[in-house]
């Protein structure tokens, strides 16, 4: 199925509040809607298959394996990985709205737990190497809408962190892999990015499972990454737009968590208040 047949089909499923009633075989659709994810048609791509995809998700309308293979494809070499490391082509819409599949995907296993341990370890794995390897961090393009790879990202992670098969080692490795996206932008982040990243940030420390070291040790990390000592060779630019993103995403954090008492979140204020300050005791 081509583009534009694949846009008025859907248009006709939207008129219809995306009601998958009617439609024969709505797994082959789904099919078809991951082939053009990466549209750069924002109508068809966000408004269309994205909003299709997770309402027909959310709404049980898939079986366990048809979910499973749903999946196993947004996370394979076409589409989370699809021509990754290229930046300010079409080819991050692929991957920024393949990883948003994640999140509705995971939402459901949360209801009735069809994935395995493997098969979250699996997501774990290919969504660090993606936090890792991906360099387009646009948020709104002009003309294609969002892309906004970094929050969308951020927006799986903190789906991710919430399940049970996932221990310390694991939430240590995601919070890492978030805060690369944090320090190593080349893009100020002024489309609640930070927000975005805090959140997952959260629900990861919310599992309580961080020792102090390691917790200390993050944010020793965002703090000296932010004063740009180890920053050779670049700009000064380019060193304040890293300490910007890195100070906006620490003061979303804080604020996220100011009310909270249960641990770590008092160790984790005081420790983001501390660097924030600049001081070092």
């Amino acid at each position: 199925m081509d583009a534009l047949t694949l846009k008025h089909k859907l248009q006709q499923l939207q008129s219809a509040n995306l009601s998958a009633d009617g439609v024969e075989q709505p797994y082959d659709l789904a099919l078809y809607m991951m082939q053009h994810i990466g549209s750069p048609d924002p109508v068809l791509r966000d408004e269309l298959i994205y909003m299709t995809m997770a309402t027909w998700i959310g709404q049980q309308v898939f079986s366990d394996e048809q979910l499973k293979a749903l999946l196993r494809l947004a996370l394979d070499e076409e589409h989370l990985f699809y021509r990754i490391g290229e930046q300010e082509t079409d080819s991050v819409f692929t991957r920024s709205f393949s990883v948003l599949i994640l999140p509705p995907i995971l939402g459901v296993d949360r209801q009735r737990s069809f994935l395995h341990e493997e098969d979250i370890l699996r997501v774990k794995e290919r969504l660090v190497t993606y936090l890792g390897s991906e360099k387009d961090a646009r948020g709104y393009v002009e003309g294609k809408g969002w892309a906004h790879a970094p929050a969308h990202a951020a927006d799986a992670v903190e789906d991710l962190a919430q399940s049970p098969y996932l221990e310390r080692a694991d939430l240590l490795e995601l919070l890492h892999a978030l805060t690369i996206k944090v320090m190593e932008s080349n893009q100020t982040y002024i489309y609640d990015e930070d927000q975005r990243m805090a959140q997952a940030a959260v629900t990861i420390l919310g599992r309580n499972l961080l020792e102090q070291a390691e917790l200390e040790a993050w944010v020793k990390l965002l703090q000296d990454k932010r004063s740009g000592d180890t920053e050779e060779g670049k700009t000064i630019q380019q060193i304040s737009l890293v300490s910007l993103n890195i100070r906006m995403f620490m003061q979303s954090l804080y604020f996220s968590i100011r009310d909270q008492k249960a641990e770590p979140f008092p160790l984790v204020r005081s420790l983001l208040l501390r660097a924030l300050d600049g001081r070092e005791d």
